[in-house]
């Protein structure tokens, strides 16, 4: 992001600047101080902007007329405000004009009449400045899709990687990608199909969590209004883990690897991850390979065997609890749990889901 010809509306507009006004950290902190650094004659613009939007922030936490009232206000203001760039002159030039009939109420209303100007970002996720500010810290030029349309958006990427971009949903990546990764910037949702390269992990940056793989199909959905991220894998394995903005350990150590089938729901607020399968399974082998799963008088172990292959899922047992307990079945059109009813309900045993496994509970086949 070029800030060196940004306006003061411009800053206020600003997702970046928006969120280190209204929640600093130590990285925007470092960021704006090392730019006023370097700009030392935008200082009173960013201090004018800043002004501002506290302002702004402090009046829209009190109590308002309706949203009725304010609306026809603002509707006679938003001539004059979009008159001129200078948002302070806006706000001297039209508390001048409403002094007359709404005296000491004027200035409230006519931040509540800012407030409505800047309504989508009070209401949208903080998510929407990670993003931005992302695209401006990363190097080299990038482009960005915007899906504003009811169809889904075809992105091809450098590489040849494919993008469905959903509705509302952004996409920021390199013209080239560098040597030896490939990075993008996600904020919505979209599906990936990632070509393989093991001499470039393809990284996926999305709001506050990071999806990284070799060359494989997955599903990522992370609005700004979202609680959680999600990400759901079709094909091959993804190494999902913490965007940290203080690096003191390899943040990948510290997530969950998935596999086909498998989903894992990140919980924004406090960093936690939750691996789970996805609603409906889907096989993994082909039609032919299906034909064999029929079983005559089988040992249950090769018939969870055959089903682990089948939907890339681990079933958990006591095999030696379990040694005696042998099937005749045929397994072929059914959907993953209706399968392991009815090999359950064959050997009277019970099923349950933890962390993306299958745990098998029996008391053995006497």
């Amino acid at each position: 992001m070029n800030y060196r010809n940004f306006q003061i509306q411009d800053f206020i507009e600003d997702a970046a600047f928006k969120e280190w006004v209204m929640k600093p950290d130590m990285h925007s902190d470092a960021f704006w101080n090392n730019f006023l650094e370097q700009h030392p004659e935008k200082t009173n613009l960013l201090n004018n902007a800043r002004n501002v939007l506290l302002a702004v922030k402090s009046e829209i936490e009190k109590d308002f007329p309706s949203e009725a009232q304010v609306q026809r206000i603002f509707e006679n203001l938003q001539d004059q405000l979009q008159e001129t760039k200078d948002a302070a002159q806006n706000v001297e030039k039209v508390q001048r004009i409403w002094s007359w009939k709404w005296s000491a109420a004027a200035s409230v209303l006519l931040v509540a009449g800012l407030a409505l100007i800047y309504a989508h970002w009070f209401k949208q996720d903080k998510s929407i400045a990670v993003y931005e500010k992302m695209i401006s810290a990363s190097e080299g030029n990038l482009l960005e899709k915007h899906n504003d349309t009811d169809q889904l958006m075809k992105v091809v990427l450098p590489d040849g990687s494919e993008v469905t971009l959903e509705k509302n949903s952004r996409i920021s990546y390199p013209v080239v990608f560098e040597k030896n990764k490939r990075e993008v910037y996600l904020i919505g949702e979209a599906f990936f199909q990632v070509k393989k390269d093991p001499k470039k992990p393809f990284l996926v940056f999305a709001n506050e969590l990071v999806t990284k793989v070799l060359g494989t199909s997955f599903r990522i959905k992370a609005f700004g209004e979202d609680k959680n991220v999600l990400v759901i894998v079709k094909t091959g394995r993804v190494s999902v883990f913490a965007n940290q903005q203080i690096k003191t350990q390899d943040p990948e150590t510290s997530g969950l690897v998935l596999t086909p089938n498998q989903e894992v729901i990140f919980e924004r607020a406090d960093q936690r991850f939750s691996r789970k399968l996805v609603e409906n399974p889907v096989i993994l082998l082909s039609a032919d390979e299906l034909q064999h799963y029929s079983f005559d008088d089988a040992p249950v172990a090769k018939i969870f065997d055959a089903i682990e292959k089948a939907y890339g899922v681990d079933i958990v047992f006591d095999e030696e609890i379990m040694s005696d307990c042998k099937l005749t079945t045929s397994l072929t059109n059914e959907t993953l749990f209706e399968k392991l009813d009815i090999v359950c309900k064959g050997i009277d045993a019970e099923y349950k889901v933890v962390d993306a496994q299958v745990i098998i509970s029996s008391k053995g086949c006497r």
